[in-house]
């Protein structure tokens, strides 16, 4: 039936093509249609300097804010960082309890060292205990500075005492976690080969 339809359509098409539709039509389309004119916003260049000023206050302001505030930290951290190192771990501590001291200090470093090496393939987890162990390390340096300017050293040099025995026992549980992730590892590697 369709193709009856269009060949109807075929033959008839000069007859078709004839016809417009009358002017009166095309205005009665017009009057339907809602005709609102959007009003383009213009800038006087008064409002662009008045922008542009604004810009140009708020990037010195934070450049200010940047060279006073955040380069100034950076340089006291540093200075703080060079500080810590220059200070040995042991200074300060009285001669009663130096031998403990560097007794745990001592393995302290060979933990560290073993952890390193232990989680070296894992950069992420050493980054992760680095941190847990920098926050003892710092009260640590808190406590060294409070028995240079203490009278009764014998409180803080305990306190000095316990933090090292803790950063020691830290470094030791994190070795056994890297230890079991290790062996974890190995196992599911094994798994799918056995």
């Amino acid at each position: 039936m369709s193709s009856n339809l269009e060949k109807f359509v075929n033959r008839n098409r000069s007859e078709f093509d004839t016809e417009h539709p009358s002017n009166d039509v095309w205005k009665k389309i017009e009057q339907t249609i809602p005709l609102k004119k959007k009003e383009a916003k213009v800038f006087s260049l008064r409002d662009i300097y008045k922008f542009s000023a604004a810009a140009a206050v708020l990037c010195i302001v934070l450049t200010s804010v940047y060279f006073i505030y955040i380069r100034s930290q950076r340089n006291d951290n540093a200075t703080v960082a060079e500080a810590g190192k220059n200070v040995s771990p042991l200074k300060g501590i009285t001669p009663e309890y130096a031998a403990e001291a560097k007794q745990v200090f001592n393995a302290i470093e060979t933990r560290q060292e073993e952890l390193k090496e232990a989680t070296a393939d894992n950069p992420e987890l050493y980054k992760q205990f680095l941190s847990d162990l920098q926050l003892l390390d710092s009260t640590y340096n808190m406590l060294q500075r409070q028995a240079a300017q203490t009278a009764n050293k014998d409180v803080i040099m305990k306190a000095m005492l316990q933090n090292l025995q803790l950063q020691a026992e830290l470094l030791y549980r994190q070795l056994m976690i890297t230890n079991d992730i290790k062996k974890q590892t190995k196992q599911n590697n094994e798994l799918p080969n056995g």
